[in-house]
């Protein structure tokens, strides 16, 4: 899920996203299916769905993952007493690695503030958490559809209970 600024035009999310898919995915050989989300509610945003299973040049799925046999010291087989050979699976591509997870940040940062610039806009996207920037202030807890749906009917969420005490303790510091 990705967050478009407010503050850049409504007609430049779609290439915003097309770019960022190209680049860090399709690109790789995935396949990226994404939707743009606007109620006007201040919060747009995309969702976005990627292959973990690379295609060939001509369209075919090619294999998630792979048997590999288990050597012993000397570089041979392992025969088990079954009679099979040891092996495991190996995935064939890497995309579900959690070492992309910033990759993938540091570029919409990138992509976010080109477009920012582009629009005429002071503010910048900033990839770091506040701790990582050196910032002394609590992040904000994003309530959801869910949760939302329970406030309204005056029913208490654990987002919504962190959401107050981070709101209370921002004052607290504040005053």
């Amino acid at each position: 899920m990705l967050a478009f600024p407010v503050e850049v035009p409504k007609e430049q999310y779609l290439p915003m996203l097309k770019e960022f898919c190209n680049e860090q995915f399709v690109s790789k050989g995935m396949i990226a299916d994404f939707a743009i989300h606007d109620k006007g509610d201040g919060n747009p945003h995309a969702h976005i769905l990627l292959t973990l299973r690379a295609m060939d040049e001509h369209g075919r799925w090619l294999p998630k993952a792979r048997k590999v046999y288990d050597l012993d010291e000397n570089g041979k087989r392992i025969q088990l007493p079954s009679g099979n050979w040891k092996c495991h699976k190996e995935n064939t591509v890497d995309w579900n690695d959690q070492k992309y997870a910033e990759v993938w940040r540091h570029s919409w940062e990138t992509i976010t503030n080109r477009y920012l610039e582009a629009a005429g806009r002071p503010e910048r996207v900033d990839l770091r958490s506040f701790e990582r920037q050196g910032i002394q202030q609590i992040p904000t807890v994003h309530l959801g559809p869910a949760d939302n749906q329970m406030k309204t009917r005056g029913i208490e969420t654990f987002h919504g209970k962190t959401q107050r005490q981070n709101r209370a303790t921002k004052s607290t510091k504040q005053d």
